[in-house]
């Protein structure tokens, strides 16, 4: 197939975040960093912008009731491909994180509004992607989806409840607790392709000096808190070794190193391994310390008898994760009956990822890539996206969506910071790859 491409500009993106930039923005500048959490009026504003600016391009819109936008192009037809992100953020958080995805993909479907095509276009702009307010992960998604649990309502940020939250920007809370989708199985049906442009939120692809990230998968993530309980003596009198002493620190310290050994193995065997693990917290997290105070008995002169970490697995590929994730536990507790001292598992999410991102059109990308002459390789993500829900939905033929996402670097690989930066040339490529990408029926490539 023949690529016509749609390049567009710097100035197009820059138009639109001089007005952005002032939303939710914490200081006189940019720099100072940002905060629109999930249903608040800062992420409205930014939401009714594009509204309004869809109006003037001759664009139609409609929100759900969960409060996602969709905004799209007048024309009916059976076929259609969107792109979609959000514009919410992490308190104190950068302008780029699915902002970025949004004004790329507004600028592509308003450049491809006048072009006839066989298929419709369509841009969602997601409410509370970020989990930082409501403890949550892509709500408004997940609410379109039919996906988002009753008891998620219940969940506070700000002294107010989702639920509260969802009222008092016009949305309405009721299909959720009833678990109806906003998107109706036609809907999905008719959607030949999902995309989503997002900065990469990591350092691979400026360090390797790439324009543009194809996305292989999407990780997700199982996230623990392992709680060692021990026995609190007297750091004095109380001998060495594990015949007198249950060290819950120590124990949790050998635990550490034996969890940072077994990842190594696995790397040694596969240097091309998908999977990361993290701990977060070791005896810090402030929630926790505040709801149960044994931390607060541990003491200079006391043998630790109380210790806790978190530990987050995540990969694109589940099965994976899940027998490393067997092999950690076995180490846990192998170490923690050796130091003398009990665990405990919680479990706080654990949910799946997508192992592989519609493979045609990766190849489609990388042929856009090189028509346009823009450097380029494979990766996954590392991050959550709205995007792996979409991903994940299945069609009324038992197909899933075909779904893609274009990574773009940022500054020194960092988000969720004030510190996090993309150029309007940056984000003009990558959604230049988008607006070609939406230009021809790519679902049918």
């Amino acid at each position: 197939m023949t690529i016509v491409s749609t390049t567009i500009t710097p100035q197009e993106i820059e138009a639109h975040y001089s007005v952005l930039n002032r939303i939710g923005v914490l200081g006189d500048h940019p720099n100072a960093g940002f905060t629109r959490a999930a249903y608040s009026d800062e992420e409205s504003a930014v939401m009714h912008y594009f509204a309004v600016q869809a109006e003037q391009n001759g664009l139609i819109t409609r929100w759900d009731a969960a409060g996602n936008l969709f905004i799209e192009t007048t024309d009916r037809h059976e076929q259609w491909i969107e792109c979609g992100s959000h514009v919410d953020t992490v308190p104190a958080g950068g302008n780029f994180d699915g902002l970025a995805g949004i004004v790329a993909g507004f600028v592509a479907i308003a450049t491809l509004n006048q072009k006839t095509r066989s298929h419709g276009l369509r841009l969602r702009i997601w409410r509370g992607e970020e989990s930082a307010s409501f403890g949550i992960t892509s709500i408004g998604a997940s609410a379109a989806l039919g996906k988002l649990s009753a008891d998620s309502l219940k969940k506070r940020h700000a002294g107010r409840s989702l639920a509260q939250a969802m009222r008092e920007q016009g949305a309405d809370p009721s299909l959720i607790e009833s678990g109806q989708p906003t998107i109706e199985q036609n809907e999905l049906n008719q959607i030949s392709a999902h995309l989503e442009l997002h900065i990469e939120q990591g350092i691979v692809l400026e360090k390797e000096d790439k324009e543009i990230g194809i996305v292989s998968g999407i990780r997700a993530s199982s996230r623990d808190w392992i709680t060692l309980h021990g026995a609190f003596d007297h750091s004095g009198a109380t001998p060495m070794g594990t015949t007198y002493r249950r060290d819950a620190n120590l124990a949790l310290a050998y635990i550490l190193v034996a969890l940072d050994e077994l990842f190594s193995s696995y790397q040694k065997e596969n240097p091309d391994i998908d999977l990361v693990q993290t701990i977060g917290h070791i005896n810090s997290n402030r929630e926790k310390n505040e709801h149960d105070k044994q931390l607060y008995n541990n003491a200079i002169s006391k043998v630790s008898g109380y210790a806790y970490f978190s530990f987050e697995l995540r990969s694109c590929d589940d099965i994976l994760r899940n027998r490393y994730k067997q092999k950690a536990m076995q180490i846990i507790q192998h170490i923690a009956t050796e130091y003398g001292v009990s665990f405990e598992i919680e479990t706080v999410s654990n949910s799946s990822g997508v192992k592989s991102l519609d493979q045609p059109i990766q190849r489609r990308m990388q042929s856009i890539c090189e028509s346009l002459d823009y450097s380029h390789r494979t990766l996954p993500s590392g991050a959550w996206h709205d995007a792996a829900l979409i991903a994940q939905q299945t069609r009324s033929d038992q197909t899933t969506i075909p779904t893609a996402m274009i990574f773009i670097p940022c500054l020194n690989g960092k988000s969720h910071s004030p510190e996090e930066f993309a150029s309007a040339e940056q984000i003009a490529k990558g959604a230049s790859v988008l607006a070609t990408l939406m230009q021809q029926h790519v679902g049918l490539v």
